[in-house]
């Protein structure tokens, strides 16, 4: 019996430490700031546009965006935008991003937006949501680097994913 709860008791914890949203994450690494481009899934592209393209023209106006701005994307910023730098010591939150704006292309909703990059000789952008709520997919061919070396590594797996890229100036 004790092992029927337990196992009762596991499945229903498992049921809620997964991702729900999917975001195809691209970092360009540019010399005096860090793109970084999310590109939703199809099911959340949909809801998300769903609340937010007010005269369901399938096309984000400037005032779609910017209410998108206040009441979707800037509410990230106590969890660090999922983003953190870690300087080989410590990670470090970023609470500021520039250059918002948010797109609906080809069924998906992308947000772009830059972070001010770091004044260390090498550091890591690591990626991740700490809640297993969304899960942040960065692959080699997602990332640029024109004028630094870099690197992507990365845990993926169906509950958790955690990504990172390694700067090197």
């Amino acid at each position: 019996m004790k092992k029927l709860l337990l196992l009762g008791w596991f499945c229903a914890v498992s049921l809620f430490a997964h991702p729900h949203v999917f975001l195809d994450t691209y970092v360009d690494v540019l010399p005096d700031k860090i793109d970084i481009r999310w590109v939703f899934d199809e099911m959340s592209s949909s809801m998300l546009m769903e609340d937010y393209d007010k005269n369901r023209d399938k096309k984000l106006d400037a005032n779609e965006v910017a209410f998108m701005e206040k009441d979707h994307f800037k509410t990230l910023e106590p969890y660090s935008y999922f983003m953190h730098i870690f300087n080989g010591k410590e990670e470090l939150d970023i609470h500021v991003v520039h250059d918002f704006n948010a797109l609906f292309e080809k069924k998906k909703l992308i947000y772009t937006f830059s972070i001010e990059k770091p004044h260390m000789k090498k550091y890591e952008l690591r990626f991740y949501d700490p809640e297993m709520f969304v899960a942040l997919i960065l692959k080699k061919k997602f990332l640029t680097c024109k004028t630094t070396k870099c690197a992507v590594e990365g845990y993926d797996a169906d509950f958790y994913y955690a990504y990172k890229v390694a700067i090197q100036e």
